[in-house]
């Protein structure tokens, strides 16, 4: 059995950056059960000039460039590759990052989580004309970064969901038995975004 919910992007929400240099788009977030914060989020980011990253200790993350000339991070005094789009990064979430720019402003998408409670995996999947996925993450979160429609079936139920450009649609697998996902889209890139809760 499966519950979703979908995430317009009209309803994300705006809130500042940690180190008040900037600002995010909140999409989602799951808040620790002992309500000490959360237990991972994803949120979108726009990043328009050379500057540190905000510091989040116990937490792991995974970026990647929507759009954008790309980025260089430097994690803890060692420069990354060069990120281009729907590159992802994972790094420590404490660790002291300086973002260097590699040309036009860029905006990201970001997935942050503990990963003393949450095992999660980030994948970017192209969907022209058709893609079957299978898992039996507790959850699992379908972004569509395309500029068109993209349908998501689930196989077993038959529910089908369109996901505007930049919606997003999360899938809660109640039982934990495998589960398959059809994503469909012209030219389409979506993020699967899979998590589960540590034992």
């Amino acid at each position: 059995m499966t519950d979703s919910y979908l995430y317009r992007p009209e309803a994300y929400t705006a809130m500042p950056w940690k180190n008040g240099g900037g600002s995010t788009l909140e999409i989602a977030r799951q808040r620790c059960i002992d309500d000490s914060g959360y237990d991972w989020r994803l949120s979108i980011a726009q990043i328009d000039v050379d500057g540190p990253f905000s510091v989040f200790p116990g937490y792991s993350r995974v970026i990647t460039v929507l759009h954008g000339d790309g980025m260089v991070l430097q994690i803890n005094g060692v420069d990354s590759e060069a990120l281009g789009p729907l590159q992802p990064l994972s790094f420590d979430g404490g660790a002291t990052v300086q973002c260097r720019l590699l040309g036009s402003p860029i905006e990201d998408f970001n997935l942050i989580y503990r990963p003393d409670r949450i095992n999660a995996s980030l994948r970017w999947v192209d969907c022209h004309p058709a893609v079957v996925l299978g898992s039996k993450a507790t959850q699992v979160v379908f972004f569509n970064a395309s500029v068109g429609i993209v349908n998501v079936t689930h196989a077993s139920s038959g529910q089908r969901h369109e996901l505007a450009p930049r919606a997003t649609l999360r899938c809660t697998n109640v039982g934990g038995q495998l589960q398959r996902y059809s994503l469909e889209g012209a030219m389409a890139q979506v993020c699967v975004v899979e998590l589960d809760r540590v034992d």
